[in-house]
């Protein structure tokens, strides 16, 4: 027995892979969490250590989710600097989650903090606030 494959079969075939493709493709995009952080008042980030990273503060330990968090170095010239982290396996989008940027210097001392809620498949702006002791 022959298989007969007409073109309208070979059409929706072609039709389902592309679907799936592009599908699996958005879904790697909005693992990742995009964004920037600035200084009050756009003036220039300090030197120092800057920590981004996602909590969620419904949750009563306030942990940071899944060790997601990058470390950029601040060269005390840029008005911006930019950050991308990955989506902790496992979770699920929830409405309070944020993320958090701590401005340190390289003693340890905390200089600036800052948070903005997150959106799934949108870019997250962090404005870092001085810190008063």
């Amino acid at each position: 027995m022959t298989l007969q494959i007409n073109r309208r079969t070979l059409f929706l075939g072609m039709v389902s892979i592309v679907i799936s493709w592009v599908a699996r493709a958005g879904g790697a995009q909005s693992r990742d969490i995009r964004g920037g952080v600035t200084y009050h008042g756009g003036k220039v980030i300090p030197e120092g250590q800057i920590e981004v990273f996602l909590e969620d503060p419904a949750v009563q330990t306030k942990t940071r989710l899944g060790g997601s968090q990058e470390r950029i170095e601040s060269d005390g010239k840029s008005r911006e600097v930019t950050f991308s982290l990955v989506w902790p396996a496992g979770s699920s989008p929830s409405p309070n989650l944020r993320i958090v940027a701590l401005l340190e210097r390289q003693d340890g001392w905390l200089l600036a903090r800052g948070s903005a809620q997150v959106e799934v498949g949108r870019p997250v702006s962090v404005a870092l606030n001085t810190v008063m002791y």
